[in-house]
């Protein structure tokens, strides 16, 4: 509790004045319910009340798609009320499972939107066709915003990746980790990010905050705010 009350005051202290809280679902390694997702969020937005923080916490997860995210599809928590289900796509997933269940999820009723997609090499975009620009001022300029069940607003060019173009037309979203754009998970991650920015790809943006150390180094790495972002971060 006490380190999730110095990320808020550090999240808030940033100007963010709403973030959702997404604990990993992996099944045999972190497996807390639906209910006790709420119920910790609950209590953690009453603790920030008292403490005088000025963040709103909303519940979430992010699920790992393996062979038994199809057993949680039957009450699923997505991010507060948005629609959205936080997916992320294992390094060595098949590609045939990728698509059922993320189908599956779109047929529920849901948006899958996938976690830090410049990470997986499933993934991988074209070759960048632009020069690249600064992080900071590819944000201020962007256009997409994050969107509802209803289906995420997408780029205008569909990848060259079949994979990656499938999961646009079937309507997916996707969440780039600021993280990636300062070079945290290497150069390949860093510059797939850039062309799937490029691209339009991305619906909004996750700190990945796991601690409050990993937090801090995203906020003092020049991160705009969310007045200068123009896109949600979760």
């Amino acid at each position: 509790m006490a380190e999730s009350i110095e990320m808020a005051r550090l999240l808030a202290g940033a100007g963010y004045g709403t973030v959702y809280c997404t604990p990993h679902l992996i099944k045999g390694v972190y497996g807390a319910g639906n209910d006790a997702v709420r119920s910790g969020v609950g209590e953690l937005q009453e603790r920030l009340k008292r403490e005088g923080i000025p963040l709103t916490v909303l519940p979430g997860r992010e699920y790992y798609l393996d062979e038994f995210l199809a057993d949680c599809l039957d009450d699923p928590l997505p991010l507060g009320d948005t629609g959205l289900l936080l997916v992320e796509l294992p390094r060595q997933v098949p590609e045939e499972l990728v698509k059922s269940t993320l189908f599956r999820i779109r047929q529920k009723g849901f948006t899958p939107l996938i976690a830090h997609p410049e990470r997986c090499k499933l993934l991988d975009p074209p070759p960048s066709e632009t020069n690249q620009k600064g992080f900071l001022n590819s944000l201020i300029n962007s256009k997409f915003k994050i969107q509802n069940s209803s289906g995420p607003q997408l780029g205008s060019k569909l990848a060259s990746n079949s994979l990656l173009a499938y999961l646009q037309e079937i309507g997916c979203a996707f969440q780039g980790n600021l993280g990636s754009f300062a070079g945290y998970y290497g150069h390949r991650a860093r510059a797939s990010a850039e062309r799937m920015r490029e691209m339009g790809l991305y619906s909004c943006f996750g700190s990945d905050g796991h601690n409050v150390e990993g937090l801090k180094e995203i906020l003092v790495q020049g991160t705009p705010s969310p007045g200068a972002l123009h896109h949600p971060l979760l």
